[in-house]
Formats: C-alpha cells, sequence, structure tokens
C-alpha cells in the first residue's frame, strides 16, 4: 500500500481581519455630516452674495429710471460723478462677494482638512 507524500502537510488557518462595522459606520456618518456642514456654508455664501447682488441690482434699476425721468439734461460733471460712484459702488460689492466666496471657500477647506486627519486618525484605530 502506497502512501500519500502530502499527509503531513498541514493547510494554514485562513485569518481574516476584524473588522469594527460600527467604528466604519460611525466613521461614515461622520464623514457624512461635514459634507452636510460644507454644502450648508457654501449655500449661505450663494445666499448672501446673491442677495447682495439683487439689492444692487435693484439699486442700478431705480437709477436708470430716475435718470430716465429727468426733464433736463444732467451737467457734464455731475454725469462723471454719477459714473465715478456707481463704478466704485460696483468695485465694492464685487469686493464684498469675492470676500464672502473666499470666506467660505476657508471654511469649507478648514473643515474637510479636519475631518481627513479625524478619518486618518480612527481608520488607523479600525486597523489596529
Amino acid at each position: 500500500m502506497a502512501t500519500s507524500p502530502f499527509a503531513g502537510f498541514k493547510i494554514p488557518e485562513l485569518k481574516l481581519p476584524r473588522l469594527d462595522l460600527d467604528a466604519a459606520f460611525a466613521l461614515h456618518k461622520a464623514n457624512l455630516a461635514a459634507a452636510q456642514e460644507a454644502q450648508a456654508v457654501v449655500l449661505e455664501a450663494t445666499q448672501a452674495i446673491v442677495t447682495a447682488q439683487h439689492g444692487y441690482a435693484q439699486e442700478l434699476l431705480a437709477g436708470a429710471k430716475a435718470a430716465f425721468a429727468a426733464k433736463q439734461p444732467q451737467p457734464p460733471q455731475a454725469v462723471l460723478a454719477e459714473a465715478q460712484a456707481a463704478a466704485e459702488k460696483a468695485v465694492a460689492v464685487g469686493k464684498r462677494n469675492v470676500d464672502l466666496g473666499v470666506a467660505a471657500q476657508r471654511r469649507v477647506a478648514d473643515l474637510v482638512a479636519k475631518r481627513v486627519q479625524a478619518s486618518l486618525a480612527e481608520l488607523k484605530a479600525l486597523a489596529a
């Protein structure tokens, strides 16, 4: 009778990594909360910019109506002063809108950076 050459060979035991589902779901939930907060920041900034633009457009419309309703033409110095004031107002509104956008971007970037650091720490803890 022949003996098998594999008689003393043992198959190594397969060990799967332990996975904490509660921690994985908590990590995902925290990431979703951070994404929702970032979206709220962007939406808030967008609403502020649109509101500012709407107010500025209403001012422009009121000024145009007043100019068309005038019976007498204005002297050149007055037209120049109004044009200069309008240009300054446009620059101020534009600067304010840019500042709002940049502030929102900074808040979102800070939020994302903090969430990434926390996620990495939590992933390290999950892997350990």
